[in-house]
């Protein structure tokens, strides 16, 4: 039978605050894991809204430049066709023009599209991520495990706040492990 002495004012050694997001497979020899597309996506929908609004937006003032450069072609193309004996020449060699000009525009807009989400998802995933991190540790806090800290990447928004809630977390974990003064 072995002697053991009580913890007295050390807390016991805390699990992992949280599994590993990503399985041994896919760890590098240090740990870290592979960046992949699906890390960048934390919370789809949250990460897609800023993206979206903005194609929603563009959608709306592309279909009233549309409009105007269309109502402005026809007539242009009206004119000329007036003025010229080869009506169907003409006719036919402005449409081989707008065809050219719609390839091109809707091939530019689908760049837009593809480049405004993956810049909201990008962006995002710097404000994001901090955010997921907080939850955790504020979780962590509230479970009672004071020597949670909050390590964000290089680049990451927020973190002042996480400095800040490092530094409550210190002062709660001196807080409670200080042991009761005996008279």
């Amino acid at each position: 039978m072995t002697n053991q002495q009580p913890n007295l004012g050390q807390r016991e050694p805390q699990p992992l605050s949280q599994p590993l997001s990503q399985p041994l497979s896919e760890m590098t020899p240090g740990g870290k894991a592979k960046r992949r597309v699906r890390n960048f996506v934390l919370q789809p929908l949250q990460q897609i809204k800023i993206g979206l609004y903005s194609i929603i937006l563009s959608l709306l003032f592309a279909a009233a430049l549309a409009w105007i450069v269309y109502y402005n072609f026809a007539g242009l193309v009206n004119s000329v066709v007036l003025l010229t004996d080869a009506e169907d020449e003409v006719r036919e060699l402005f449409m081989d023009y707008w065809r050219g000009t719609q390839i091109w525009v809707y091939g530019s807009f689908f760049l837009y599209i593809v480049s405004t989400v993956t810049l909201s998802i990008l962006y995002t995933h710097k404000l994001v991520g901090p955010t997921i991190a907080f939850k955790r540790h504020l979780r962590a806090l509230r479970e009672g495990r004071f020597n949670s800290r909050t390590y964000l990447r290089k680049g990451d928004a927020f973190s002042e706040v996480a400095h800040e809630l490092n530094r409550l977390s210190e002062q709660l974990e001196r807080s409670y492990n200080k042991e009761p003064k005996k008279d």
